[in-house]
């Protein structure tokens, strides 16, 4: 089963990668004016490679790569949630 990483800002799905199928891409997302998120995926895996939030937890979380992880930016309302195609997915929606 191919898994996916679905971005989403403030609640709306912006982006979704297939991480089985995407080898590297690195692309920057502005939640609102001022504010910035660079998340990059290589490998299989998806991080926050940089923001500009003053907490930095989801660049802190790192690269996330299995079905249910998530990394959160609150200040940006941006996350990033992997699943898994064929895993049950209704808590999505």
């Amino acid at each position: 089963y191919d898994r996916y990483a679905i971005v989403r800002i403030d609640g709306k799905e912006v982006d979704r990668f297939n991480l089985d199928q995407e080898a590297e891409m690195e692309k920057t997302y502005y939640p609102a004016n001022g504010q910035y998120n660079i998340v990059q995926i290589q490998d299989g895996k998806i991080r926050v490679k940089e923001d500009n939030s003053p907490d930095q937890i989801a660049v802190k979380t790192s690269w996330i790569s299995k079905n249910g992880q998530t990394s959160i930016c609150l200040p940006h309302k941006l996350v990033i949630e992997i699943t898994q195609e064929g895993a049950d997915d209704a808590f999505i929606n």
